[in-house]
């Protein structure tokens, strides 16, 4: 038993993020990572049932959460208890995720048990089994941007006939005309770092986008104090920044990324540092604090009649109504795992879901019910496919998804440095929507 509590923790040290131990408001999110703590710190003085309680409990907060999942499988073998071990890594593989089973040393404990055998098989064929590539047929390139920029943001400007492109290594915005010419668009401003989220009110002719001092927009010059988080009002024609509107608070811990253009023509700003949610009424107005103390780290968003829908990173889909109140998560299928998605986007009827924080990367498509208020069926549309590498964000056109399918993230370090000399190029794909169909 004492080689087996040393070698659970040694495994699941390692999943559990450095932001474990941040103190925030006792939100399901903060609650999540206060418990996960705890129960670690448990295991740690060899209190496997104090820990497995707390692991539980957290368990109950985030749903399928693909770490705790593991955690909890490997901690019950640890405890000598296999059967509840197979639950948790049987739902891991529910969920459609998949392991490097044979680096696991828990579960090559659990196979070395003939009387746990055909549990054993289903689960490991079920995991080989999320590891087919789904899409291939569907997915083709639209365009390719040679260089290493981070290319984070696509989305349309039909009066111009061009796509855009935000860039955060770049830090800028790039138009792409239909055969494949790219042009500067953003000019040049002193504010403007990485580039992230867009949003085209083409009625007002702004381009509403963030920019945020992530590491990979200004290595080599980390205390320019001119940079900080901001939304940016841009003249959709020029690509001339016309007004910078600041957090009003904690600017420089700020981090806007996603944001999103309501019907009426205001917007919503997603800070992934804070896990706060901005709101701008109208151009020339001040940003102010809409959502606060709930999220984790909040990413797409879109809006759907007189709701506000969050994909929160670090804790799944969520809902806030449009004149305010309290969030509320959005039910979802037992076995659905939504943690770890970036981009989300709507037809209007389905959610389009881009989720770069699991294995395998993955497009899922979320079928509302009939309400709108739940998620009847996840549809993974494409995944383990070469064309996904940190795929990014999105917009629905003409039946097909188009969306950053290789941003580059991957192609730089956690400092902000480049890490592969020649980086293969970020790529806009485009998804054909209708061959999930049944």
């Amino acid at each position: 038993m004492r080689h087996a509590i040393a070698l659970v923790l040694g495994l699941i040290l390692g999943l559990c993020a450095p932001d474990a131990f941040a103190q925030q408001a006792e939100s399901d999110v903060t609650a999540f990572r206060r418990l996960r703590a705890e129960g670690l710190a448990a295991a740690q003085v060899d209190d496997l049932t104090t820990a497995a309680a707390l692991l539980a409990e957290a368990d109950g907060l985030i749903p399928n959460h693909p770490g705790l999942m593991i955690l909890r499988a490997r901690l019950a073998v640890a405890m000598g208890d296999p059967r509840e071990a197979l639950v948790h890594y049987g739902r891991y593989a529910d969920a459609g995720l998949i392991l490097n089973l044979s680096r696991d040393e828990a579960f090559a404990d659990l196979s070395a048990r003939p009387d746990h055998a055909e549990a054993v098989s289903q689960i490991i064929n079920q995991i080989e089994t999320n590891r087919t590539p789904v899409g291939s047929e569907a997915i083709s390139t639209l365009f390719q941007i040679e260089g290493a920029s981070i290319a984070e943001s696509v989305i349309r400007d039909e009066t111009h006939d061009r796509w855009l492109v935000s860039q955060i290594a770049g830090r800028t915005i790039v138009a792409l005309a239909p055969d494949g010419t790219i042009s500067p668009f953003l000019r040049p401003h002193p504010e403007v770092s990485g580039v992230l989220g867009m949003a085209l009110d083409a009625r007002r002719g702004i381009l509403w986008a963030t920019t945020t001092p992530l590491p990979p927009a200004i290595y080599g010059e980390e205390h320019n104090p001119r940079f900080a988080a901001t939304l940016l009002e841009i003249d959709a024609g020029t690509g001339e920044v016309m007004w910078v509107y600041d957090p009003p608070l904690n600017g420089n811990d700020r981090a806007f990324g996603d944001l999103v253009l309501a019907p009426d023509g205001s917007v919503f700003v997603a800070d992934s540092n804070s896990g706060d949610i901005f709101r701008l009424d109208s151009p020339r107005s001040e940003l102010t604090l809409f959502v606060s103390g709930v999220f984790g780290s909040p990413q797409g968003m879109v809006v759907i009649g007189d709701r506000l829908i969050v994909a929160d990173y670090s804790s799944g889909l969520w809902q806030v109504p449009l004149t305010g109140g309290s969030p509320a998560r959005i039910p979802a299928p037992s076995h659905a795992s939504l943690i770890g998605i970036d981009g989300l986007i709507t037809d209007g009827d389905s959610l389009y879901a881009i989720q770069n924080g699991v294995a395998p990367q993955r497009v899922l498509r979320l079928t509302l019910s009939a309400d709108g208020r739940a998620i009847d069926t996840v549809t993974v549309l494409a995944a383990n496919l070469p064309e996904l590498d940190e795929p990014t964000t999105g917009l629905v056109l003409n039946g097909e998804l188009v969306f950053v399918s290789r941003s580059q993230w991957s192609d730089f370090g956690p400092d902000g440095a480049l890490v592969a000399p020649d980086p293969a190029p970020a790529r806009i794909a485009r998804l054909q929507l209708d061959h999930g169909d049944d």
